[in-house]
């Protein structure tokens, strides 16, 4: 099967998550919570469990997003992508949105961190391969208040499956952070997993960690969001909502002949104050 983030085929987008099937809501029901030890334990070793990811897959895990230019022309129809925008991939991991979308729009200024060590020098190699200036840095997004490490507030953001790995206690905090690292009028696109996603559903015996939060086998986490409580987070510290659906795919496993129906928010902030 194809990796978590793998966002499958495209099929419709609409307002609604999808239904559960009486066996997915079984399934869900048999859902154990990890004791208060782990949950504690994952928490601390956030950032040390994402290197060792990083560490062991190096920047072969995640697939280059090719959709990037194609689809954030589409979210964002007012931007004039020809001009010579900063674009900041926040949670950048190892670049997966940047390179493909700087390819496609050579003339974005480039700005990129996340919090795994691992990752950043990752990209950084890659960068300097292809001869691209990135300004890069380690950075927490789920630290309060934290210093922007750039000279600039960027005029266009994304975060790509990224607050699903913060703590859910924390979103308002790295929302919060966002607000002060993008330009008044400037835009943050959101993609993540959704209410009811498949990879949702498959969690087993102790991996839920809260409502809708669980952990891989890995050690990394993942939250599953509803629609309107990401709107109301953003809306909530000063970003006007533009856009917001959720993305209904299918990801196919040719081996077993599974079609599996993903499920990602979608959605589109404006900085207003």
């Amino acid at each position: 099967m194809t990796e978590e983030t793998g966002e499958g085929f495209y099929s419709f987008s609409s307002h609604e998550s999808r239904e559960l099937s009486e066996e997915d809501a079984e399934k869900l029901a048999k859902q154990t919570d990890a004791n208060e030890f782990k949950r504690n334990k994952l928490e601390i070793e956030a950032r040390k469990n994402w290197d060792k990811f990083y560490h062991r897959n190096k920047d072969n895990f995640f697939k280059d997003r090719h959709w990037s230019a194609e689809d954030l022309k589409i979210i964002c129809p007012d931007i004039d992508f020809d001009d010579e925008l900063k674009y900041l991939e926040a949670g950048c991991g190892v670049g997966n949105m940047l390179f493909p979308l700087v390819a496609e729009l050579p003339k974005l200024k480039l700005f990129a961190f996340d919090f795994s060590d691992n990752a950043v020098k990752l990209l950084e190699e890659r960068a300097k391969m292809l001869g691209l200036t990135v300004a890069t840095s380690v950075v927490d997004l789920s630290i309060p208040s934290i210093s922007s490490p750039f000279d600039e507030q960027v005029d266009l953001a994304t975060l790509i499956f990224v607050l699903s790995a913060i703590h859910p206690e924390k979103h308002k905090i790295a929302a919060e952070n966002m607000r002060n690292l993008v330009r008044i009028g400037g835009t943050v696109v959101v993609r993540d997993y959704g209410v009811n996603d498949h990879a949702m559903i498959r969690f087993g015996k102790d991996a839920r960690l809260g409502e809708r939060f669980y952990v891989r086998q890995d050690g990394t986490r993942a939250y599953y969001f509803d629609l309107e409580e990401l709107a109301k987070l953003f809306e909530g510290v000063g970003f006007k909502c533009v856009l917001k659906e959720y993305l209904h795919r299918i990801t196919i496993n040719h081996k077993k002949g599974l079609k599996v129906p993903r499920i990602f928010v979608q959605a589109r902030f404006i900085r207003e104050t």
